[in-house]
């Protein structure tokens, strides 16, 4: 099996699938409803609808690499990399769960037309394809376990 591949499979698995390590982002986010997504332990915490778009953020500029869209670029300092509670609130959380599907289905399909050697391919900088990619996946999951985290807390607190 080819590693683009393998990796495009752990992409769908981390999304849709049967986890090693748990459930996955369908799984997790099947039940959170809008006032749930919104919802934020802290002041200074992010909601469950900010993480899910912070997601999406960073898988779109993988996107748009794959796609040749090298005038793109992403930014820690995008206003789009956190956005605001009340950005959020106006784009709605149902069109930000569409938007993070919609990146799946693109980053998947994108992939899925890859081999090997774009893995060694210069992304940015010193980064390449690889370490994006497999970062990206990283990064998926990471948040994963906040999202879960920050549901357990709103059953508790509610």
């Amino acid at each position: 099996m080819k590693q683009v591949s393998e990796i495009t499979n752990q992409f769908e698995t981390t999304y849709e699938g049967k986890p090693w390590y748990g459930s996955s982002i369908t799984k997790i986010l099947s039940d959170v409803t809008e006032k749930v997504a919104l919802w934020k332990p802290t002041e200074n915490a992010h909601s469950i609808a900010q993480l899910v778009w912070h997601m999406t953020y960073w898988r779109q500029a993988l996107i748009k690499k794959l796609e040749a869209d090298l005038e793109y670029k992403a930014s820690m300092e995008s206003e789009d990399n956190w956005s605001s509670p009340e950005k959020i609130r106006s784009v709605g959380w149902n069109t930000i769960l569409e938007q993070f599907h919609e990146s799946q289905q693109k980053l998947v399909d994108l992939l899925k037309k890859q081999d090997d050697s774009l893995l060694e391919k210069t992304y940015y900088k010193e980064v390449t394809y690889r370490e994006i990619i497999t970062g990206i996946l990283q990064h998926d999951i990471y948040h994963l376990g906040q999202i879960a985290y920050v549901k357990s807390i709103y059953k508790l607190d509610a």
